[in-house]
């Protein structure tokens, strides 16, 4: 009887090998093929990197900051006191009035420290009240509540410099802080 596939060797199917041997190229090929793509993967990453610390670096040594536009805390600043503030809002909370009494003191350059006092106490008195009364008038509920009153002490430090003209007030300092709302 003849059969359908001829063999060279005895218990071997000829079928079996040539799969096996496609496996083995195809496999092959794959891990070659993986291999190939890892290694791209692993270049574009350190590209990557490299661009990103080239752009983010410094680059060349750290330039000398003139005077004028140094960080105000290493000038030599003096406290002087503005006055004593009791103030209403009744725009924070609808339906309410809340009632805010402070301290305020202004944060000037030693050298201008008369010069503003004199500007404060004298001259412009009720300008700078005013001021700083609009400011607290129009702050919202948030700007009241917060516990470093950051929004309030930069917007009264430009009402007070724009009254005056001058960018004398380098800090405001609020002291006594009490809301009492109704």
């Amino acid at each position: 009887m003849a059969t359908d596939t001829e063999t060279d060797e005895a218990g071997v199917d000829s079928e079996a090998e040539t799969a096996a041997a496609e496996t083995e190229a195809s496999g092959g090929h794959s891990k070659a093929k993986l291999l190939k793509v890892g290694g791209l993967l692993l270049l574009v990453i350190v590209l990557q990197i490299g661009i990103s610390y080239w752009l983010l670096a410094p680059s060349g040594p750290p330039e000398e900051i003139p005077d004028e536009i140094a960080p105000e805390s290493t000038n030599v600043t003096s406290e002087v006191p503005i006055d004593n503030f009791s103030v209403t809002n009744n725009i924070a909370e609808p339906g309410a009035t809340i009632h805010v009494t402070f301290n305020l003191v202004a944060l000037v350059e030693q050298g201008s420290a008369a010069d503003f006092e004199s500007m404060v106490k004298e001259q412009s008195k009720a300008r700078v009240k005013q001021a700083v009364i609009e400011v607290v008038r129009k702050s919202s509920l948030s700007d009241l509540n917060d516990p470093q009153l950051g929004t309030m002490k930069r917007m009264m430090k430009e009402a007070i410099n724009k009254v005056l003209k001058k960018s004398y007030v380098v800090e405001i300092v609020i002291s006594e802080y009490r809301t009492l709302t109704q």
